[in-house]
């Protein structure tokens, strides 16, 4: 399984303004102004909740240990569609014991009984979602059997795929595999997975676009990129930078709509700076803020 020490620092010739930061400097200033964000956050919801919470999202996205593991994350990316990580965290356990702990071989038995008593279960109830895994557990199984074990399977494309790229030959596999499974939800699957450029969460996204440490133009898998850039240079894990940078957006004036005269970065920050002129002239704030466009999610997203 990759690790985010092997995350290369990111590229965007295209869409590169003239006198560009080179890419070391940039990363320097990501790391400066994430020490920033590290004690704006702790700030805010007190340093042991943040370490916490932060600890919670590196825990949902390790490299499984097994295809147990992976099978269970498989299924939370399926009852997630729809309502979010969020609340399927606080279902977990109640999944898990009415799933048989999302083993594969057990779960690939269950019949139109079994589907009839999970609808009772204080669980996500939704049919077609319990038949998606009822059904992957079956697919599941029957790879296994070729392959000994599914990571088996993804460790051999892995090995040939791209992880710049977001590992695409990963997502097609994933996506052809399993029912309920489309590009967004394998490569949400992947990201869960231990994969990191396989997906990035929109809040973290949105922090470094407007910050300028990546263009708004550039490829999703930059943004991760530049992520795990930044995370070498602190000697941090990829995942718990990402998950600060959430919970920063999510937590402070970096939401969508953008309330940057109050935020502790304004002054280093591209977007501050240029809201606080727009505010001071009167002028209206521009159509193009430059943003990801996506609403904030919750940071086990």
């Amino acid at each position: 399984m990759p690790t985010p020490s092997t995350i290369d620092q990111p590229t965007c010739e295209a869409a590169r303004p003239k006198r560009r930061k080179t890419t070391n400097a940039t990363v320097r200033s990501g790391a400066a102004t994430m020490r920033v964000i590290d004690r704006v956050v702790d700030a805010q919801l007190g340093a042991d909740e943040s370490a916490a919470r932060v600890r919670r999202y590196v825990a949902d996205h390790d490299a499984p240990a097994n295809d147990a593991t992976a099978f269970a994350r498989l299924c939370e990316v399926i009852f997630a569609q729809g309502i979010g990580f969020t609340i399927v965290a606080r279902k977990r356990a109640a999944l898990a014991r009415a799933f048989a702990n999302f083993g594969p071989s057990v779960l690939a038995g269950f019949g139109e009984s079994d589907i009839m008593r999970l609808l009772g279960e204080p669980i996500i109830r939704n049919r077609s979602k319990i038949v998606a895994c009822i059904e992957n557990a079956r697919r599941w199984c029957a790879i296994v059997e070729s392959h000994g074990s599914y990571l088996a399977r993804v460790a051999e494309v892995a090995a040939q795929d791209d992880p710049a790229s977001g590992w695409p030959a990963l997502a097609a596999l994933l996506a052809a595999d399993f029912e309920r499974i489309n590009e967004v939800g394998a490569r949400q699957t992947l990201k869960r997975w231990g994969f990191f450029t396989a997906f990035g969460h929109p809040g973290s996204r949105r922090v470094i676009e407007r910050l300028g440490l990546v263009d708004a133009r550039c490829a999703p898998t930059a943004g991760q990129l530049m992520i795990g850039a930044i995370s070498q240079a602190l000697s941090r894990d990829a995942y718990s930078v990402e998950a600060t940078l959430a919970l920063f957006a999510a937590l402070g004036p970096c939401n969508p709509a953008p309330q940057c005269p109050t935020c502790e970065l304004c002054d280093r920050c591209p977007t501050g700076v240029r809201r606080r002129v727009e505010l001071e002239s009167g002028a209206p704030s521009p159509a193009g803020e430059p943003s990801s466009g996506r609403a904030s999610l919750a940071v086990n997203t």
